[in-house]
């Protein structure tokens, strides 16, 4: 065990070694819950173009879509 204290020079050292180790590990956290968060998004952001993609492929595909509208031409 005393080998340990000749390595640590004090317990002032020990303790920022043990803060610094513990601001990395929780900068690793923070950095992977972005990552999730983000990808969280890019999907969400898919789906809802996905579903607006249907959407108009659905409407454009309706024959009657414009029929109203057919030969109404433009007034002066």
């Amino acid at each position: 065990m005393t080998w340990i204290a000749r390595l640590i020079p004090s317990r002032a050292a020990l303790a920022a070694a043990l803060a610094a180790l513990a601001a990395a590990l929780f900068a690793w956290a923070r950095r992977d819950a972005r990552q999730d968060t983000l990808s969280q998004l890019k999907e969400k952001d898919q789906d809802n173009a996905k579903e607006i993609r249907d959407r108009v492929s659905d409407s454009r595909a309706d024959p009657e879509r414009l029929r109203p509208f057919d030969g109404a031409g433009w007034r002066d």
